[in-house]
């Protein structure tokens, strides 16, 4: 996966961080469909999905931060990281709303969707994490960019209200069969709006969204959701981080601190207090 990893970093300092990307409608900041435009990065993503095909066993079995470097791996594919930085103040105030404008275009995405699912799965395989796992500087960065992704996609959430859900699909605490899953919000197949409801939730969920929920906890559209989020994952890094990365928690505090509602295409999404 490491390998993996360093082919991901290249593809994308080369095709998204070295590039004047146009076409914004089109790529709607999901990276792998600009990958797929160029032959050196267009393998990438069947790489990572068959990955999962031929090895879930083995890393099912393994050291639970395997399994959190795969899932930052989709991340990584479906998540301009750069662009929630950007999002979070990382170039100034000006970037940041700019920043966070495109978010609200990718946000509409299965590829956001499905980005969420990943981060999901990595706050909760991170929240069991024991001392005898270790903790390098790769699970403590995932769980970074999992509340970056979860936080911006929750600020600027299409639709999301506070309707209770009874049966709502609990992103992080979901057994998903990732071969089930497959390429769902990873490739473009069926218009989107055009697919079937399927009976597996996960595929549902990136397919046609639903509220927020991770280990219990439902969080809806807005600012006031999306701040507590940035407090939940800035709670965990505190724990499994402290000794490693004890900077992020104190970025993600920071960042919490600037969450304000966005004007999305003309709507205010509001946030309760």
């Amino acid at each position: 996966m490491s390998a993996i990893l360093v082919r991901l970093t290249a593809n994308y300092h080369r095709l998204i961080i070295g590039s004047d990307l146009g076409q914004e409608d089109w790529h709607q900041h999901i990276p792998w469909r600009i990958y797929n435009l160029d032959k050196r990065a267009s393998s990438i993503t069947n790489v990572v999905i068959h990955f999962i095909r031929l090895y879930d066993t083995i890393l099912a079995n393994s050291n639970p931060n395997c399994i959190v470097i795969w899932h930052n791996l989709c991340l990584l594919l479906t998540a301009d990281i750069r662009l929630h930085e950007r999002a979070a103040g990382r170039e100034g105030p000006e970037a940041m709303q700019t920043a966070r404008q495109a978010i609200a275009l990718w946000a509409k995405t299965p590829a956001a969707r499905r980005a969420c699912l990943h981060a999901a799965q990595i706050f909760h395989r991170l929240s069991n994490w024991k001392p005898m796992d270790g903790m390098g500087f790769q699970p403590a960065r995932c769980l970074l960019n999992s509340a970056l992704v979860l936080a911006f996609y929750t600020l600027v959430s299409p639709g999301a209200t506070e309707a209770r859900h009874a049966d709502s699909f609990d992103l992080a605490t979901a057994d998903i069969d990732w071969k089930i899953v497959g390429e769902e919000g990873m490739a473009d197949s069926t218009p989107e709006g055009q697919q079937p409801r399927t009976d597996d939730p996960a595929v549902n969920f990136i397919r046609f969204g639903g509220p927020v929920v991770l280990c219990g906890k439902t969080y809806f559209g807005g600012a006031s959701y999306a701040r507590r989020l940035l407090l939940d994952f800035a709670s965990l890094l505190d724990e499994v981080g402290r000794h490693w990365m004890a900077k992020y928690p104190r970025l993600l505090y920071m960042i919490h601190d600037t969450m304000v509602d966005v004007d999305v295409g003309g709507e205010m999404r509001e946030g309760t207090a």
